[in-house]
């Protein structure tokens, strides 16, 4: 089914970002921020383009993985980059509006897809196809191929050039920010000399990074992973590591666990209220239902065409289903009766168009969120927004177990994905902020990965348990949330950018 395919995509994506993470953190701390994430996203979308091209799953799966492998630098590096252009007082604020933007992009995505896919339009020649999803792939190489281009236009970060030993580049950067901030010409800047103070000033056991630019050598480069990696997990800085990894891998367990599988809950609600108007039914009752039919069809495969919406998903006709699958001598035409409404064969891929609505309403939940992030970084204490968005996702989590119907999956919804959305912006610029300059890309790029390691997670997990209990995995998904809120509590408010 197309949900299977989009989540077999979703992991090759996920595997590449994955692999790549250690790779991009190194390099960024080697040859600078700018360099990498304007490298990568041209690269992303010369390869997005040739993934249109393809014409079997296999290829469409490799390419995917290539997207992961790129994407994965501007991800990660973006929010190291935008955090050493502000001071520590208007880092987090920028950071978090950050995720307005990504949000945005949520919000739009899928209308765009709407619009395009469903055109009948197609070229074809012998061996050759290109048709309307394949057009669509190719337009996500626009914002890439945007991003590459408008970053040509941006400096380097002048904290990376100071942390790295080029004082007059970095204090060339601020002049000019100085002078396309007020309008006044460069001369009139009044800082003349930069140095180095707090955290920035330690000396941190990393390759020379002059050695890296000149001489180009593999071996150096892998010796400064090496380097940086094994940096981020000693002291005085591996307290850091271990809290913002599993901060980012308890907001990313249940953001894109319990997430992914939202609009697929939007739509059994619908059916299932469209078939019985007048009853209610629980999160779970509605999973029990479908394994039911998931079982019947795999006893008799003439009905694996069948939407959820054609099915008598009455709990007593499961129980008829259950009933008629341990006599070996019901017919298929029996058991056919049992399950079908009335018989018609349809298209199994139908999504009903409230749940795209319903989409729209939780991404502007979303933004609603990333702006009162925005406003407030600054103004509470580091640790509030982190140990309130995570207890109040986890609480979320916990009620839709007692969900009854959709508007109460709606209400939860939004509240669930707008607290731990805006958590993960809040969380990522909390990482940005305890990390000193030298090392900060390898520390984002690794608690960013830990994050994308417990998506994958909770994904496999998800899927794996939620036919055995429904209630294991939503019960699960919210004890990780409320874990992430407690593990707030000790994230230090001692940030290293108040003292470089």
């Amino acid at each position: 089914m197309v949900f299977d395919q989009q989540m077999d995509q979703q992991g090759e994506q996920s595997n590449g970002s994955i692999l790549s993470a250690f790779l991009w953190g190194a390099l960024a701390d080697c040859v600078g921020r700018k360099n990498v994430i304007a490298t990568t996203l041209a690269a992303d979308a010369i390869i997005t383009l040739i993934c249109s091209l393809s014409q079997t799953f296999s290829l469409l799966a490799v390419f995917r993985f290539l997207n992961g492998f790129l994407s994965g630098a501007p991800a990660s590096l973006i929010f190291a980059y935008l955090g050493e252009f502000h001071t520590h007082q208007n880092s987090n604020k920028n950071i978090c509006y950050v995720g307005f933007f990504w949000t945005l992009a949520w919000m739009l995505l899928p209308g765009l897809a709407w619009l395009v896919i469903p055109q009948s339009w197609s070229y074809q020649v012998p061996g050759f196809t290109y048709n309307s999803w394949r057009i669509f792939v190719a337009m996500l190489a626009v914002p890439s191929t945007l991003g590459a281009l408008i970053l040509l236009c941006f400096p380097e970060s002048p904290k990376y050039l100071l942390a790295v030993g080029k004082h007059q580049e970095a204090l060339l950067v601020l002049s000019k920010m100085y002078t396309a901030n007020t309008g006044n010409p460069p001369c009139e800047y009044s800082v003349k000399s930069l140095e180095i103070q707090g955290a920035d000033n330690v000396n941190f056991p990393i390759a020379d990074n002059n050695q890296m630019m000149h001489k180009k050598s593999i071996l150096i480069l892998w010796k400064t992973m090496w380097a940086q990696t094994s940096a981020i997990f000693l002291p005085p800085v591996l307290y850091n590591t271990a809290l913002c990894s599993l901060l980012l891998f308890a907001n990313m367990f249940g953001y894109y666990g319990l997430g992914l599988w939202l609009p697929e809950i939007f739509n059994r609600f619908e059916d299932y209220y469209k078939l019985h108007p007048s009853e209610t039914v629980s999160v779970c009752e509605l999973q029990q239902i479908s394994s039911n039919i998931n079982e019947t069809i795999k006893y008799f495969p003439e009905i694996q065409n069948l939407t959820f919406e054609n099915f008598d998903i009455k709990m007593n006709s499961s129980i008829a289903i259950q009933s008629s699958l341990t006599s070996k001598e019901t017919s298929n035409q029996t058991v056919i009766s049992t399950v079908a409404t009335d018989g018609a064969i349809c298209d199994g891929d139908e999504v009903n168009t409230r749940v795209f609505f319903n989409t729209l309403i939780i991404g502007a939940a979303c933004l609603v969120g990333n702006i009162l992030s925005g406003l407030l970084a600054g103004r509470v204490g580091v640790r509030v927004m982190p140990v309130c968005t995570m207890l109040l996702a986890g609480s979320c989590v916990f009620a839709i177990y007692f969900l009854r119907s959709s508007t109460q999956n709606l209400i939860v919804s939004c509240l669930f994905l707008s607290s731990i959305g805006t958590g993960n912006f809040v969380i990522t610029s909390v990482v940005v902020d305890l990390f000193p300059t030298k090392i900060r890309a390898m520390a984002v790029c690794t608690s960013i990965l830990a994050g994308r390691v417990g998506a994958m997670t909770s994904n496999i997990v998800f899927g794996e348990l939620i036919d055995v209990d429904c209630s294991v995995p939503i019960f699960l998904m919210g004890t990780v949330c409320i874990v992430g809120g407690i593990l707030g509590f000790f994230i230090p408010t001692k940030s290293v950018n108040k003292v470089s």
